[in-house]
Formats: C-alpha cells, structure tokens, sequence
C-alpha cells in the first residue's frame, strides 16, 4: 500500500510538472508569435538570426542530405527486382527526398544546432542575470531575443530545405547511376511519373513548423535553466532532445493530416 501511495504521488508530480512546463510554454509560444509585430524594430537582429540559423547552418544540411540521397539510392536500387523497371527508382527518390527525409534531416540537425546554440546563450544570460538587466532598460526579452530567432528560423528552414531536397535527389541519382546503372533520362521520367505537387507543399509545411518548434524549445529550455554551467548545460541537453522528439513527432501528425486534406 505504502509503495503504490509513492507511485501515485511520482505520477501525481510528474503529471503537474508536464502540465506546468506545457502551459510555459504555450504561454512562450504566444508572446513570440504575438511579438511578431514589433519586428521592424529589430530588423538588424532577424538578419543576424538569419545568418546564423540559415547560412552557417548550410554545409553541414548540404552533406547530411546528400549522404542520405546517397543511402537512398542504394537501398532502393538493391531492393528492385529484374520486374521492376529501373526508372521508377527516381520517383521513388523524389518523393522520399520531399516527404521524409528531407524535412527530417533537416529538423534534426538544426535541432542539434540551433536548439543547443539558443538554449546555451540564453541561458548563459539567464544565468548572468542580462535578460533582467534588459527588463531594467524596458526591452522585452522576447521581442529582443527569441521573436527575431523565430522569424529568421522560419524564412530560412524552407529554403535549406529547398537546398537539402536538391541535393539529396542529385546525390540519389548519382548513386542509382553506379548501383543500377540507371541513366539520367530514366530517372527524369521516373520523377515526372511519380511527382505530386502537394508533396512539395507538404515539405515546406514541415520545415516551418520545425522551424517553429526548434527555436520554442531551444528558447524554453535557455530561458527556465537553472544557475550555473551545470544549469545551463542540462537545459542545452534538453533543448536538444525535446525539439528533436517534436520534430520527429510532428513529422508525424502533419504527415497523417495532410494526407486525409490533399
């Protein structure tokens, strides 16, 4: 009796934490997207934002993709059977490269990068009391900090999309070329075959609400670390981890919606 009164009182806490944090964090989201309107304010900010989440973000979304158009290309080749005409292996690419993989690469790498990179700054003047000393000289922290992070991640995050899908289907390609030697015009004709427009919309979806969520989490976690370089690393870790579960999960639910609407 004694052990399931602690069991319940564990889930009991658990379950008002989640519900706490949540609530923060709704609470976050709204400020941010209502701060939006105060963005020609901060312009200089939303294109430092931008270098830094879209631009230094490139290489590093560029090899990922192309290695994973690469694996793509293998995977699929080796698996077609002698019935199976080979030029259907580009649609097959295409549509991976649009609907998964792209979008999902990209959102774990920049959860990786962009979530911890937040996370560590914000919480590094968290912990050294700046973001108060900004509410001293009354700049809003979230219109300051997080708002231009916010409209920089969701201009950039389509367009590195746009890039990784580019090269994910060109190194796809390539890696058919040499698996099943599969030529240029068969795999042109495969991806006319199998292209769907909304598949395209449907990527671009992904890659906003990704956007959306890496800099909400990454932004959460910095702004709620608790003091000290132990603080600020645990609430970079689980910035990481939370932004890289809801980009996996979204991925998911926008998935499963878009296909009962288009």
């Amino acid at each position: 009796m004694h052990h399931s009164k602690i069991s319940f009182k564990y889930i009991g806490n658990l379950t008002v934490s989640f519900l706490e944090s949540y609530g923060k964090l709704s609470v976050l989201a709204f400020d941010s997207f209502w701060a939006i309107r105060k963005v020609p304010d901060y312009l200089p900010q939303v294109v430092e934002q931008f270098i830094e989440i879209g631009r230094k973000s490139l290489p590093i979304v560029l090899i990922t993709a192309s290695f994973i158009g690469l694996a793509l290309g293998v995977q699929i080749g080796t698996q077609m059977n002698a019935y199976t005409p080979k030029w259907m292996e580009g649609g097959l690419i295409l549509r991976s490269m649009l609907l998964e993989m792209g979008p999902i690469v990209t959102g774990l790498i920049l959860s990786g990068r962009i979530a911890s990179g937040i996370a560590s700054e914000l919480g590094a003047m968290k912990v050294t009391e700046q973001i108060d000393a900004l509410r001293v000289l009354a700049i809003d922290p979230i219109e300051y900090l997080i708002t231009p992070r916010l409209v920089a991640a969701i201009i950039a995050l389509p367009i590195l999309l746009v890039f990784a899908d580019l090269f994910g289907i060109l190194a796809g390609f390539f890696s058919a070329h040499f698996t099943i030697n599969l030529s240029w015009e068969g795999f042109v004709k495969g991806m006319q075959y199998d292209f769907v427009q909304t598949d395209v919309f449907t990527s671009l979806i992904k890659s906003v609400i990704f956007g959306v969520v890496i800099v909400i989490f990454g932004s959460f976690f910095g702004l709620n670390s608790k003091h000290g370089a132990k603080g600020v690393g645990s609430a970079t870790t689980l910035a990481v981890v939370w932004a890289s579960v809801a980009v996996l999960g979204l991925d998911y639910i926008i998935s499963a919606i878009l296909f009962f609407i288009w």
